[in-house]
Order: structure tokens, then C-alpha cells, then sequence
């Protein structure tokens, strides 16, 4: 006697369709690479003011006053104070605005990270802070010249993210 089985299984093309929608799935799952390249980018930026800080500092220390703009500062003119994301870096009452743009990430293009140096109330002789982007003046202390930070806080370091003072 012989039996018939009726075998029923998946078809190449089956499987392949099924694959492929795993692999969509799993795709859009995924977080995006896009904070993190910006991210790299705003963190190699900051890096091109670090020398600078230490004038502002000096100059203050002299002074008791924030130097005005960059030639009061003795530092090179905006236009000339770029950087692969940065297309200029203008200081403002002793706060630096880091214009992005050049090959910046779209997400950051065209927008404005501000690092403020910050003093104690009533003791100039007090060592410097510095702030940067949405971060809080701690109390106690005065922030130099205004924040015109406009990049989204996701794409600053975590430092400049604080949006509230901490009570």
C-alpha cells in the first residue's frame, strides 16, 4: 500500500518575503546615527576655543572687565576663527559664539553654540568657570555677556544641556 503525505512547507520566495520584513523591521528600530555625528562635531568645535579661554581669563584678571570683541580679546577676527564645522567664532563681552556651518551636519548648520565664562559675586581674584549652551549660572556666581545658543540640546554635551538652575 502506499501512502500519499500531503508535505506542506514555506516556498523559497516565502521565506524571502518574510526575511526581508525581519530585516525592515529591524532597520527601522534602529536609532539613528544623526545625534551622534552632530554630537562629535559641536564636541571637535569646543576644542577650537581652548586656548582662547585662557586671554578672556587673563584679560579679565588685569582688567576686572570681559573683553568686548575679538580684537579687544587680541585674538584673530571672527571670519578667521573657523574649523572644519565652524564657519566663525565671534567673542561678545567675554562670552564665545561658535557659529556652525562649512561641512557641519545639517541638524547643526547655521546655529550658534555660546561658552560663557562665569565669576563669584564680589571676588574678581576667584578662579573662572565657563558654562556653555543651556547650562545653569550656579549660584553665587555671574555669567559674562548673553547665551545665543540656538542648537538643539540633544546634539551639545551634557554639561550644557542643564536647563534649570538646581534648587
Amino acid at each position: 500500500m502506499r501512502t500519499l503525505h500531503n508535505h506542506r512547507g514555506f516556498t523559497l520566495i516565502e521565506m524571502l518575503v518574510v526575511v526581508s520584513l525581519i530585516a525592515i523591521l529591524s532597520l527601522l528600530a534602529l536609532p539613528s546615527a544623526e545625534p551622534t555625528i552632530a554630537r562629535k562635531q559641536v564636541l571637535e568645535s569646543l576644542d577650537l576655543i581652548e586656548d582662547y579661554k585662557k586671554g578672556v581669563t587673563a584679560y579679565f584678571k588685569a582688567t576686572l572687565n570681559f573683553p568686548k570683541d575679538n580684537v579687544e580679546a587680541a585674538i584673530p577676527k571672527p571670519e578667521y576663527l573657523i574649523g572644519n564645522y565652524v564657519d566663525k567664532i565671534e567673542l561678545e563681552n567675554g562670552a564665545f559664539h561658535i557659529h556652525f556651518g562649512r561641512k557641519a551636519h545639517p541638524s547643526i548648520k547655521d546655529k550658534i553654540l555660546t561658552v560663557r565664562p562665569v565669576v563669584v559675586k564680589g571676588s574678581p581674584e576667584s578662579p573662572m568657570s565657563w558654562i556653555c549652551g543651556y547650562s545653569a549660572v550656579p549660584d553665587g556666581m555671574l555669567a559674562a555677556s548673553v547665551d545665543k545658543t540656538t542648537v538643539d540640546p540633544k546634539f551639545i554635551p551634557p554639561s550644557c544641556r542643564n536647563l534649570s538652575p538646581s534648587k
